[in-house]
């Protein structure tokens, strides 16, 4: 129960952080700091110490369980086109899935 409860909390603590990374990555993208990405760079360190990894989407095929279909466009059948949102893993299990564009075939 106990291991249960640090779990959880862990994985409260950890959704708050990739809020703040999103914000820090929507900032250098404005900004291309080279100090900024060394502390995006050591925040992610920290994050995947802690269980924490990225789902791979970018030219991906669409995968209803790591990702969330927010528009569909032109484009090769079921390829992610664009990633709105990063989505994330902790200790293997979804906590956030990556928002993309997935690309349909016109007839």
């Amino acid at each position: 129960q106990r291991q249960l409860f640090i779990t959880l909390a862990t994985s409260t603590i950890i959704s708050k952080m990739i809020e703040i990374l999103d914000d820090l990555y929507l900032t250098q993208s404005h900004l291309k700091d080279q100090g900024l990405e060394i502390a995006i760079n050591k925040f992610i360190a920290v994050l995947k110490a802690e269980g924490l990894e990225e789902i791979p989407a970018d030219s991906q095929e669409f995968d209803p369980n790591l990702m969330e279909c927010l528009e569909v466009q032109k484009g090769n059948q079921n390829q992610v086109l664009e990633v709105k949102k990063k989505g994330y893993k902790l200790n293997g299990q979804v906590i956030r899935p990556a928002q993309v564009v997935v690309g349909k075939q016109s007839n």
